[in-house]
């Protein structure tokens, strides 16, 4: 990083410090684990006699979120398009099968402590499960590009993540459990999801949200939960 890139993120940095303020980012999510999960369904031959159905399921849909970050604290929580609150929408299909379901996660980090908690909506009941945050291993490289008229650099973990970071806003960190690199990250591609970056406001008067009253339960035992709905 080079002298001027690092005056100008610490200016950011103080100004930001010094107003209490928060960042807010939105990012468009695009998962591919519902594409392949969508495309199953429909192709599935005992699936042929309800296409009229399925046709409501959008396997290019992308889903809208917003990071609000605020000291060592944030918040990532899905948010709805203006034109999916419209009254003349019919009910949401939700996808429930062995090896994929719709679940709206929320994810609350604590980048102090290093600790997360998760919200899963799952069948109808919100689930709350507090771990510790993946420890990632980001190898940063010269590589860069311009993301909404800012500079990002590259880094990445082996084959599998590819992420796109922001020197000049100076906070480590990024959607979903992302987190840990010397700047925010504005886009990312995992083996499941695409996060990109949409919009971005440093001087946010938004607070983080709180992670909403849960039953509390481990991952494991979520991950048993699903296993027993799912066999039934």
């Amino acid at each position: 990083m080079n002298k001027k890139l690092i005056i100008n993120a610490l200016l950011v940095f103080v100004a930001m410090t010094g107003q209490a303020q928060s960042i807010e980012v939105k990012y468009s999510v695009y998962s591919k684990k519902r594409v392949e999960a969508i495309n199953k369904i429909k192709g599935a031959k005992e699936n042929q006699g309800y296409q009229g159905l399925l046709s409501g399921m959008t396997a290019e849909k992308k889903d809208s979120f917003c990071l609000v970050v605020k000291g060592r604290m944030s918040s990532f929580e899905q948010i709805e398009p203006e034109e999916e609150l419209s009254d003349d929408h019919g009910p949401k299909i939700i996808l429930v099968s062995s090896d994929y379901s719709e679940e709206s996660v929320s994810v609350y980090k604590n980048l102090a402590d290093m600790n997360v908690t998760e919200l899963k909506d799952f069948l109808a009941r919100t689930y709350s499960i507090t771990h510790p945050l993946p420890r990632y291993q980001w190898k940063v490289s010269t590589e860069m590009k311009n993301i909404m008229g800012l500079e990002t650099h590259k880094a990445t973990i082996g084959d599998s993540i590819t992420a796109w970071f922001c020197p000049t806003i100076p906070v480590q960190d990024g959607p979903g459990l992302y987190c840990g690199l010397p700047g925010l990250i504005l886009d990312l591609e995992d083996g499941q999801t695409i996060y990109s970056c949409t919009a971005i406001n440093t001087n946010s008067t938004r607070e983080v949200e709180k992670p909403k009253r849960a039953k509390v339960v481990t991952a494991e035992e979520f991950e048993e939960l699903r296993k027993r709905e799912f066999s039934r």
